[in-house]
């Protein structure tokens, strides 16, 4: 394979076609599918390249590809996967609606004849099971795109750093400035800097053992305070108030170690 499409992305074009026939793609339909595939339906196949601009392998390799997707969907049909693949591809270098304009161009023309808005037909397409599925297959992420980029540039920056620019048209070793290596230097730090140690806040709570300690001492408390207020009031003397203190003290308050100890 290799690239030979360039438009904004690039595509790996298979270098033989698929050579599709109407008897091979019902050979690799899925099990169970009961799918027509008329001589209609295979002309829009060979002129896929003719309607869209896009290489005919490409479109024939990702049509065979998502072919076992007609048995995950209900009523979906071999016309409706091609108008989809094509679709898929199409938007990968332009928008929406002009991949949607490729695609249905008699329904386009209708559509911007009448004066009528294009938007909600393509977004309704675009949101199609079928569309969402082959998106999500396709979908490459960048850095695995250039990974071999990035190496390449690592080893750039990496031979720079040691002052070694290669050589020119004559063979003559280039000269690397002191400050072009202090930038390919700092352009690895940044590229190769470790993650910084995440900091976690633990917020520690009490136990619940520790609370109901607090909570049978508030309570203690408030019976103290109250049945001291009602001596006082009844004329006690504050030697016999005290004792009021020691007594509910003693009765009604235990120090946590003491509850380890009855263990």
């Amino acid at each position: 394979m290799q690239p030979t499409y360039e438009s904004g992305v690039n595509l790996q074009v298979p270098d033989e076609s698929q050579f599709i026939t109407k008897q091979r793609i019902l050979d690799q339909l899925p099990k169970g599918t009961s799918i027509s595939v008329s001589d209609a339906v295979i002309n829009t196949l060979i002129n896929m390249e003719e309607d869209t601009d896009l290489p005919q392998n490409l479109l024939e390799e990702s049509f065979m590809s998502y072919l076992y997707l007609l048995g995950k969907g209900k009523g979906l049909s071999v016309l409706q996967l091609i108008n989809a693949i094509k679709f898929c591809n199409l938007k990968r270098n332009m928008s929406n609606r002009n991949a949607w304009s490729i695609v249905f161009p008699a329904k386009y023309k209708q559509i911007v004849e009448r004066g009528k808005q294009v938007d909600n037909h393509v977004s309704m397409f675009s949101g199609t099971w079928l569309v969402q599925e082959i998106d999500k297959e396709m979908l490459i992420p960048v850095h695995l795109q250039y990974a071999a980029d990035f190496h390449q540039a690592m080893g750039v920056n990496r031979r720079m750093m040691k002052g070694d620019g290669g050589v020119d048209n004559d063979g003559n070793a280039i000269n690397v400035t002191a400050m072009v290596r202090h930038l390919a230097s700092k352009t690895i730090l940044e590229i190769a800097k470790p993650p910084e140690t995440a900091k976690i806040d633990i917020t520690i709570g009490q136990s619940d053992e520790m609370v109901a300690v607090k909570e049978r001492e508030v309570s203690a408390l408030e019976t103290i305070v109250a049945n001291q207020q009602k001596a006082f009031r009844s004329g006690k003397k504050t030697i016999d108030v005290q004792a009021i203190h020691a007594r509910i003290t003693d009765a009604s308050v235990k120090r946590p170690d003491e509850d380890l100890a009855d263990v």
